[in-house]
């Protein structure tokens, strides 16, 4: 935009001055013909004398004839230095536009040379002429011209503070999430002020700007933003929002799988939106990740737990295949108190934990055996889950029922009558698995032969109990064919042939056995 555009508004412009009377009674006069001789050549004389500007003396329109040199100095510097205003405008919006003193950026009259001007009128080619220029005066007037100077620091200085007030930072294109909302903000273009552009204006032509436009050009540029589209990000919060991870936790002891797939509300809270240069980054924040694990774990309560630490980087992995992930539930430690009747063996079918855990966990037992009141370690519920769990399978076998059902998927695939330990040789409680598969397993101790065996713990260790077909004797002799449905075996879990075979087949190791009492 240019100064004559610019120029088109209307600006406030202090009102004219008042003409005076020239000091002593000296009127301005309509013409030279109504004067005599003598009265004129008094007045010229007069005026000399007494070192007065000359009637009909205007400088920049504002009159200050009749004034001495050093009240013209002093009525110039009033009527151009401290009571004249000029427009600052924001050349880039223009209805933005401030009065304001031209000092402020370095621009003014200088009033003494000025005055020189003023007062020279008259004054310098003698009588005639100066008779000649008395009469100019008195009949048309005369305007001088003012003397404009400029300070180029100053108007710097001042330029540099306005470019404060006038910039305004470009807003780059930007996305948040408010809950599971979606938010982005436009860009805007900001401006800021040239300092250099406008300072060179000013030097320019100084006069021009102070005493025709009257008007002080702020030239200011457009900023344009870094960040202009964000579509990508979006696109990609929006993927996250809505194809969650699958996230389940599995408690092999109890068999259930919790559902821990994230809401989109918390899935909020694991999206970090990051800028880098000229675009968005949107990343999923470990941090998030395993606050919401950990909130999801205290919901278990003190005896069990998922390995958080470990959780985190399995969940970051599927998370953009949006692939299921199933954390394993763990199971911490208890306390047990002894009492009077408790011996190793009772604490062990009490807890479900066979005796010789129990001592690997107290070592002090072998030392002074078991003290009433004395509080000791169980190991976890999982202790005797030795490999990966089996999610989908479950067995379980009622010692008072004599009964075992198979589960696939949580439905119930079969029931089975067994038959377990004795009295003297009872099955334990507690919740095993698969360890092994013998298809025909030799017991020394016995001198028998146990069909589709499946190991599913160590009642002592280097001694695994299981489940199998009805057993055969080195002689040939079948074993409790006649008695399933009671008790007979030396721990053991009996199963007719035929289900021994079947079970054998579908049982892959890890699969869980719950022995209920």
């Amino acid at each position: 935009m240019d100064l004559e555009t610019l120029n088109e508004r209307t600006f406030p412009a202090p009102p004219p001055p008042k003409r005076r009377l020239l000091r002593g009674g000296v009127l301005a006069v309509g013409g030279l013909a109504a004067v005599p001789v003598v009265l004129f050549l008094g007045l010229y004389l007069y005026l000399r004398v007494f070192q007065l500007v000359f009637p009909g003396v205007t400088v920049g329109g504002a009159p200050i004839d009749g004034l001495t040199h050093s009240e013209a100095v002093q009525e110039l510097d009033r009527i151009w230095n401290r009571d004249f205003l000029v427009t600052a405008v924001d050349a880039m919006t223009p209805e933005d536009a401030w009065l304001v003193l031209p000092g402020e950026f370095g621009l003014g009259v200088d009033a003494d040379l000025t005055a020189d001007a003023a007062y020279a009128f008259g004054r310098e080619e003698g009588l005639v002429a100066g008779l000649g220029q008395l009469a100019d005066g008195l009949i048309s007037g005369v305007d001088i011209t003012p003397v404009v100077v400029i300070d180029a620091d100053r108007a710097r200085r001042a330029l540099v503070e306005w470019g404060e007030r006038l910039s305004q930072p470009a807003m780059d294109a930007d996305v948040y999430l408010a809950e599971a909302d979606i938010v982005t903000v436009a860009a805007e273009s900001g401006k800021m002020l040239d300092v250099d552009a406008t300072l060179l204006l000013l030097e320019s032509d100084p006069a021009d700007i102070l005493l025709d436009y009257r008007f002080i050009p702020l030239l200011t540029v457009a900023v344009d933003p870094a960040l202009t589209e964000v579509d990508d990000a979006v696109e990609r919060i929006r993927s996250y929002l809505h194809s969650p991870p699958q996230v389940q936790a599995f408690d092999p002891v109890t068999g259930e799988h919790l559902d821990w797939t994230p809401a989109p509300e918390e899935m909020a809270y694991w999206i970090n939106i990051v800028r880098e240069d000229d675009h968005l980054d949107v990343m999923i924040d470990e941090e998030g990740v395993e606050a919401y694990l950990r909130d999801q774990n205290d919901g278990l309560g003190s005896e069990r737990g998922i390995d958080v630490a470990a959780a985190v980087p399995e969940i970051l992995e599927v998370m953009e295949s949006g692939e299921a992930v199933s954390l394993r539930v763990y199971y911490n430690p208890t306390e047990y108190v002894v009492r009077g009747s408790d011996n190793i063996i009772s604490i062990a079918f009490d807890v479900g934990i066979p005796y010789w855990r129990i001592q690997e966990a107290n070592p002090m037992i072998a030392v002074h055996g078991l003290s009433v009141g004395e509080a000791i370690v169980i190991p976890p519920r999982d202790a005797n889950l030795v490999v990966p769990p089996v999610e989908n399978k479950r067995i379980v076998i009622s010692i008072s029922q004599q009964r075992m059902w198979t589960y696939e998927n949580g439905s119930l695939l079969n029931e089975y009558v067994v038959s377990t330990g004795m009295a003297n040789s009872p099955t334990m409680p507690g919740i095993f698995q698969v360890q092994i598969h013998i298809l025909n397993a030799y017991g020394e101790n016995w001198d028998l032969y146990m069909p589709h065996f499946l190991g599913i713990y160590e009642a002592v260790p280097g001694f695994m109990n299981g489940i199998h077909g009805l057993p055969l004797l080195s002689s040939g002799v079948r074993l409790w064919a006649d008695v399933l449905g009671s008790p007979a075996s030396y721990g053991c879990i009996i199963l007719d042939l035929d289900a021994a075979e079947v079970v054998y087949n579908w049982a892959e190791n890890g699969v869980v056995v719950e022995i209920l009492r």
